[in-house]
């Protein structure tokens, strides 16, 4: 089974976007000489705690830097950004870095509704959200050179598109038009296997692939010791809540369970209900959930996010999801 990485470029307290920036790169300097697949980075816009607003510059920095893993968008949120742009500027990256490039498409605007009303498109209606993909698509392809208006140079440039998505919606987009899939169980959990049979028994062959292709996006916080798991577990905890907080946009994440005040009753739901596909917890822990998530969901490729602020902390988790996903 592949094995890839997913980085929302995390900013912890006291900590600068340049430092938040450059331990992402960090790790994908580290993840370049391992076995990983494909290395991610997310788009959110409005979040002091998150640095990857300007997605495809971060995708630019490192690819830069690294040598061989396939860099990408996980992704590009449709609503903020036309096809037309986006041909242009992954396909410069394409034109830059050939056969390394990832392009993950997502319906969502990825940030609050203030911030949404400054950065969406009015031209864009969610029900029009396939042919946006198609129009991508199309100028990628060699046959762009006959259009009137040419996003060039991403023309011929054939970038490969993924369908990202937490819903039955994305799965039937993602069958009609032939695409692999990226399912995000690391925050959707409770339909995805309802999304990924949608997905498996509608898929339609295409000129893009010809049988269905399935990424799993589950949340990672392994380590080899029991105390140290337990650790990242609680720190896993603190920070899905901070997030969830969609009041506290101006705030660090903090990385410090011990400091944090007592769970509400709604705050306990969510942790039991919300957190997602998670492989957690030491050696012993993490065998069991990695072949409980195989064998119900069976994926081609998982895609691991974490939030591990330790870097010593955080390799040695990715390092223990790699052998999982390796050895199995």
């Amino acid at each position: 089974m592949k094995i890839s990485i997913l980085n929302l470029i995390p900013r912890f307290i006291d900590e600068t976007s340049q430092q938040s920036i450059n331990r992402g790169l960090e790790l994908a300097k580290w993840a370049d000489g391992q076995n990983f697949e494909r290395y991610w980075v997310a788009e959110h816009h409005n979040s002091k705690s998150i640095s990857c607003s300007a997605t495809d510059l971060i995708i630019g920095y490192i690819l830069e830097n690294t040598k061989r893993i396939k860099v990408g968008a996980g992704g590009v949120m449709l609503p903020n950004h036309t096809p037309f742009q986006v041909a242009e500027r992954y396909g410069t990256l394409e034109t830059l870095y050939p056969d390394r490039v990832d392009l993950g498409i997502g319906r969502a605007p990825g940030t609050d509704i203030e911030t949404a009303k400054l950065i969406y498109r009015d031209t864009y209606k969610e029900d029009n959200f396939k042919e946006a993909i198609r129009t991508l698509l199309s100028y990628f392809e060699d046959e762009a050179e006959n259009f009137k208006v040419r996003p060039y140079p991403g023309v011929g440039t054939h970038v490969p598109v993924y369908i990202l998505g937490s819903s039955m919606t994305s799965a039937h987009i993602a069958a009609q038009l032939g695409l692999p899939y990226s399912f995000a169980g690391h925050f959707s959990p409770n339909t995805v296997e309802v999304a990924l049979k949608i997905y498996r028994e509608e898929f339609t062959p295409s000129k893009y692939l010809d049988k269905p292709y399935v990424m799993l996006g589950v949340s990672a916080n392994a380590a080899y010791e029991k105390d140290a798991a337990e650790h990242i577990k609680q720190q896993a905890i603190s920070i899905f809540l901070q997030i969830q907080n969609r009041n506290n946009r101006d705030a660090f994440l903090k990385a410090d369970p011990n400091n944090s005040p007592e769970l509400t009753s709604i705050e306990k739901f969510m942790i039991r209900t919300a957190r997602g596909l998670r492989i957690e917890g030491d050696m012993n822990s993490v065998k069991d959930q990695f072949m409980e998530i195989k064998q119900k969901y069976n994926p081609d490729e998982i895609i691991a996010a974490s939030y591990i602020p330790d870097f010593k902390l955080l390799k040695e988790n990715y390092e223990i999801i790699q052998d999982l996903a390796l050895n199995d």
